[in-house]
């Protein structure tokens, strides 16, 4: 599987070490980094300050595509934290909050 992640260099450091193809954007070109995974990875992770950088539809539809896979994450120091989803997501099932 090739794993591409979008990150600041502290947080794709772990990352390097298993293997993941790394991309260090800076905010400005977070967006090209982005289609650059899509294009060549089956699995995508990005860092919530990069994708705050992506335009809404874009992150949107790369995040519900079937493939390839694509996260938002934390970074290592959790200085950007992804969305909390959990209760758009119980809400979305009818199940109680």
């Amino acid at each position: 599987m090739k794993l591409a992640v979008i990150a600041d260099e502290v947080t794709a450091m772990g990352w390097r070490l298993i293997g993941a193809r790394v991309l260090l954007p800076g905010v400005d070109t977070a967006r090209d980094c982005l289609r650059e995974a899509l294009g060549s990875a089956d699995m995508v992770l990005i860092t919530a300050q990069y994708a705050r950088a992506i335009p809404s539809a874009e992150l949107n539809a790369a995040l519900l595509a079937s493939s390839p896979l694509a996260l938002v994450i934390a970074d290592l120091r959790h200085n950007h934290e992804p969305p909390e989803i959990e209760h758009e997501v119980r809400r979305a099932l009818g199940v109680p909050v």
